[in-house]
């Protein structure tokens, strides 16, 4: 099946659930509604799980909390994490280790970032110590994932991405010195791994031929697997990522564009040295193409600059990128209840568009809230919806409904739209919550509301008996 097919399908299905909703909930109201439309708004937005990412100085277990705040206050909600296993490449993870894992994960979450996990055996400096590099055996490695699982899982809130590592040089799955390329040890790893990461979160792989092997067919109920490139746009090849060969390289690509209609893509630029005879793709129609084409979700914000990032900067590109990277949410319009009872139901149909080059990667609802004219604050989140249906490109019109509470006061209610964390650690946190893509409009009370991490639609619902 097509890259264009596996959209067309998921669209389809996708429209065919809006549309029963909306047929569900349609009703006597329809002639007492209030309709809002929304300004758009321009411009990188700071956003969880997507965008430019910073690495972290340090391994995990000693993350800096003066580093993570920082990149916080410069804009950047990912960072990527390395979990260094290299001290116990012959031996179980001891529990202060794990205790030490613990407190990276906090950090990370006093800041108000998500992290980009990878555990490595080895991270090499230099030609002479990546042929050198070691990684463990087999057994050891399920058994460190094993010891590994309850402290991600645990940690599953500030988790945005979990890349495969383990295997070989910097965990990028070749060269490994205990044969864990081999078909059945990676697949082995592979099926470790997902029972170790948490549940609603994906496992990117390096290489295509792997991943294609482990899914030949998509899409995939399910799916968790996804795909992450080191030198995305550095030469033909991405300095070994596709095929030498041309005919399998454009089968492989085909492949990855796929993938990325389902789960996230990300990594980042590297060194086109790296290749002999490479042809860089550097220019902002390259980056622009492509980004779009495989649903380009994040990127190194700092390798490899020289010839891809100040590219972008000079030939104007550079805040398009920052700004289309995984999501770009923006509401179009609003149609709503203008009078419910206590105890009854707010009915209403979002119109919003998803202008991003991929779709939310993890769970993400929707929550109202009404505000009384003491400023008073009631949240009610909407049962049954989860914006990863927003795929690139779609604008659905969404039913939403909530149920009042019984004790709600008669008076006039402003209402607001929010799209909070799923996890209950995060859910009340306006740091990670999803800024839509709308400009503030004074004139018509409209506007983001940062204390609260909800865009304030601009009307009022009037709750009486």
């Amino acid at each position: 099946m097509s890259a264009t097919s596996i959209r067309t399908v998921i669209a389809s299905l996708a429209g065919l659930v809006l549309l029963c909703g909306a047929n569900a909930i349609a009703g006597p109201h329809t002639q007492d509604r209030v309709t809002a439309s929304f300004s758009e708004g321009t411009g990188p937005l700071a956003n969880p799980e997507r965008g430019f990412y910073r690495a972290g100085p340090s391994d995990l277990q000693r993350l800096d909390s003066a580093f993570l705040e920082a990149a916080y206050k410069q804009g950047y909600r990912l960072i990527y994490a390395r979990i260094d296993l290299e001290p116990y490449r012959t031996r179980p993870l001891p529990a202060d280790y794990l205790n030490k894992l613990e407190t990276g994960f906090a950090a990370a979450r006093r800041a108000g970032v998500k992290l980009i996990v990878r555990a490595v055996y080895n991270y090499p400096r230099g030609e002479t110590e990546y042929r050198d590099a070691k990684d463990a055996a087999l057994p050891l490695v399920l058994r460190h994932l094993a010891q590994l699982k309850p402290v991600l899982h645990a940690n599953s809130d500030v988790i945005a991405f979990v890349q495969a590592g383990f295997v070989g040089a910097w965990g990028e799955w070749h060269t490994s010195s205990n044969g864990l390329t081999e078909p059945a040890a990676r697949t082995a790893i592979k099926d470790a791994l997902l029972e170790a990461a948490p549940a609603d979160r994906f496992v990117q792989f390096r290489y295509p031929p792997y991943i294609r092997d482990w899914l030949p067919r998509l899409p995939v109920e399910g799916l968790r697997i996804g795909f992450h490139n080191d030198c995305f746009l550095a030469s033909q090849t991405d300095v070994g990522t596709f095929s030498e060969d041309a005919k399998v390289r454009a089968d492989e690509q085909d492949y990855i564009d796929r993938l990325g209609d389902l789960s996230p893509f990300g990594g980042e630029t590297c060194n086109p040295a790296d290749d002999p005879g490479a042809a860089p793709r550097t220019q902002c129609a390259d980056i622009l193409r492509e980004g779009a084409r495989y649903g380009l979700t994040y990127l190194n914000a700092d390798y490899y600059r020289r010839q891809f990032h100040d590219a972008w900067r000079a030939n104007g590109c550079y805040d398009e990128v920052a700004a289309r990277m995984g999501y770009r949410l923006r509401l179009l319009d609003i149609v709503h209840d203008r009078r419910v009872a206590p105890g009854g139901d707010l009915r209403l149909t979002l119109t919003i568009r998803n202008e991003g080059w991929a779709r939310p990667s993890n769970p993400r609802g929707v929550t109202l809230l009404l505000r009384d004219r003491g400023g008073a604050v009631r949240r009610l989140p909407v049962a049954g919806v989860d914006l990863r249906q927003l795929l690139s490109g779609a604008t659905p019109a969404l039913p939403l409904a909530v149920t009042l509470p019984r004790d709600l006061k008669s008076g006039a209610y402003d209402l607001l739209i929010a799209f909070p964390d799923a996890s209950p650690k995060l859910r009340s946190d306006p740091r990670y919550a999803i800024r839509p893509a709308n400009a503030d409009d004074p004139a018509g009370a409209q506007g983001w509301e940062a204390a609260l991490g909800a865009f304030r639609i601009g009307t009022i619902v009037q709750v009486s008996n």
